[in-house]
């Protein structure tokens, strides 16, 4: 942990970014890398027991870490893009009624003008690239290898022998199982159970390339074409030259969708399949029933409302007039689908079990105020909330978040965000106290001396190292004078400095004037007094400020009698005094 604390900040410092930290995204990316290597770290040859439950825990934080860091970057390098890049006439001018585009123009052109559309999609691809890894079905040559054997032994051999074999279907084709209510062999059974699994996983994770590859090498291509239904079509005579140099897409896609919602509503139907179906069509009631983990819940609801704004946005004039529907009206989704992101997580975070305990999980809560764009109510949230026993890895992460987003340009509460970098600082002034000043940098200018002047007058450590920290401040830009002054009037005027009164003044016997033995030693309040000074010492520019605490220190002193802390004071001065 030592080792990435130093390598965050770095980044901080921009060292690891050449120096160039204004966008935020470029810093969520490095830090993306440093936690993906602990997580690669950590679950590398894990131990058994506690141990091994320890290191398999602390690997997935780290994974999930760099999950948050690579969503980050994902959505406010594109908010940053779009805040900075002027839309022209041509980007503002609507196409939805245009009839002389292809639909694949007129997508293209709806993800341009609907930001928020354009954040889901990348929300999908975020969800997909991170979903967990899974064993795929491995290719196997021959339609139906066992059950065309068993066809053609049963049409040689005696009947009485083939009896086992009498519920098979007896032609090989895609449709020949529900069209003779007969079953296939039991191995070619397994095998498309495994294959239809493994094609939903493959479009669950958005390769769906990889998927129709599986279908055409398994020797079942009409898998691959029924979902390759789904691409836009385009047309070179309505597109620029360069785009594109044939036909392709499908140009019925909407009646495709609904063929795809009758496969999945079809009970007789492999579960795998209909959710593969539902998928493509933009239906979460069959994808929901194979959801495993938090990822795939919301990736299915954020699916289903993709695919609703893209048709709704799509709606309108078309070169072709779109084929009839309405024989479909049976299928129609049983559940109401979610219409913007902040409805997706309400509905997961609603759900019972391992699911909703999952959707607790700090960095979880942390993902759904990226995702939904509500990072400013999260770190207030956040910051009102922070107490000793807040996770120091949360603290971090909230904390290098909000510069990473304040840097995209977003506005965030600066109290909040003050707040958190003070309690990140807090942390750091235990074992690192070398990056505070990089922090410290980033708060408010009003806060910067305050913050500073009150983490180094409370620290016990020799001068030179006092004065490695001030390098340090200067190096960051921060007010090393007025630091020093706040530090020395903190660290030499406690309480009962405050009341200058002569003690001799006392009724109390017990409080009469004693002078102290020279030789006797000076007690550690008295010394962290002495010590304070060394700040406003530090600098001859600072000597007129010093020279008035060391007579009101001196003063306090001489009027308690101890002249033996006077004279340890006057001797720490520096020569040049």
């Amino acid at each position: 942990m030592t080792e990435l604390v130093a390598e965050f900040a770095l980044v901080v410092e921009g060292r690891e970014l050449g120096g160039d930290v204004s966008r935020g995204a470029s810093a969520a990316r490095v830090y993306k890398q440093l936690t993906k290597q602990r997580s690669a770290n950590a679950t590398s040859g894990v131990l058994f027991g506690a141990e091994g439950a320890q290191q398999r825990h602390d690997g997935k934080w780290w994974q999930s870490e760099s999950d948050t860091w690579d969503l980050l970057a994902r959505l406010y390098e594109q908010r940053q893009q779009r805040r900075d890049v002027a839309m022209d006439d041509n980007m503002d001018a609507s196409t939805d009624d245009d009839a002389t585009l292809s639909d694949f123009v007129r997508a293209q052109d709806l993800l341009e003008r609907d930001g928020q559309l354009a954040e889901y999609v990348e929300v999908r691809r975020w969800l997909e690239d991170t979903a967990r890894e899974f064993q795929p079905v491995e290719t196997r040559k021959g339609y139906l290898f066992y059950t065309r054997r068993s066809i053609r032994t049963q049409d040689t051999a005696d009947s009485n022998a083939m009896s086992d074999n009498t519920q098979l279907v007896t032609d090989i084709d895609p449709d020949a199982s529900s069209r003779q209510r007969r079953d296939i062999a039991i191995e070619d059974h397994e095998y498309t159970t495994s294959l239809l699994r493994t094609l939903f996983e493959y479009v669950r994770r958005g390769r769906m390339s990889d998927a129709m590859a599986l279908c055409v090498e398994s020797d079942e291509p009409w898998r691959a074409a029924s979902m390759k239904g789904g691409l836009f079509w385009r047309d070179p005579q309505l597109e620029d030259a360069e785009s594109t140099d044939r036909v392709g897409g499908n140009i019925n896609r909407n009646l495709w969708k609904h063929a795809c919602a009758a496969l999945a509503h079809d009970t007789g139907n492999d579960s795998y399949e209909r959710a593969l179906y539902a998928a493509l069509s933009g239906r979460v009631d069959e994808v929901l029933t194979v959801c495993v983990t938090w990822n795939d819940f919301v990736w299915a609801h954020v699916n289903a409302v993709i695919e609703m704004r893209m048709d709704h946005g799509l709606r309108g004039a078309c070169v072709y007039e779109q084929a009839p529907a309405t024989s479909f009206a049976h299928v129609q989704s049983r559940r109401t689908c979610a219409t913007d992101m902040a409805q997706v997580f309400d509905i997961v975070e609603s759900l019972d079990g391992c699911v909703q305990n999952e959707a607790r999980d700090p960095l979880r809560r942390l993902q759904r105020a990226l995702a939904t764009n509500a990072f400013a109510e999260y770190v207030e949230e956040f910051a009102q909330a922070l107490s000793p026993e807040t996770d120091v890895r949360m603290v971090r992460v909230v904390a290098h978040a909000s510069l990473c987003v304040r840097q995209s340009g977003a506005e965030l509460p600066e109290p909040a965000v003050s707040a958190v970098l003070e309690a990140y600082v807090d942390r750091l002034a235990r074992d690192h106290d070398e990056l505070v000043a990089a922090y410290v940098a980033q708060m408010p200018t009003e806060r910067q001396t305050h913050v500073y002047a009150q983490f180094v007058q409370m620290l016990n450590v020799s001068r030179d190292h006092r004065m490695q920290l001030l390098q340090r401040a200067e190096r960051h830009g921060l007010d090393t004078h007025a630091v020093c002054r706040a530090a020395t009037s903190a660290g030499v005027q406690p309480d009962d400095l405050l009341d200058s009164s002569d003690p001799s003044d006392s009724s109390d016997p017990s409080d009469q004037f004693e002078l102290s033995e020279p030789s006797e030693p000076i007690t550690n309040t008295e010394q962290r007094q002495v010590r304070a000074l060394e700040w406003t010492t530090s600098s001859s520019h600072l000597y007129p400020y010093a020279l008035a605490q060391v007579c009101t220190l001196s003063r306090h002193f001489l009027l308690r009698g101890r002249t033996n802390a006077a004279t340890v004071l006057l001797n720490s001065l520096p020569a040049d005094f």
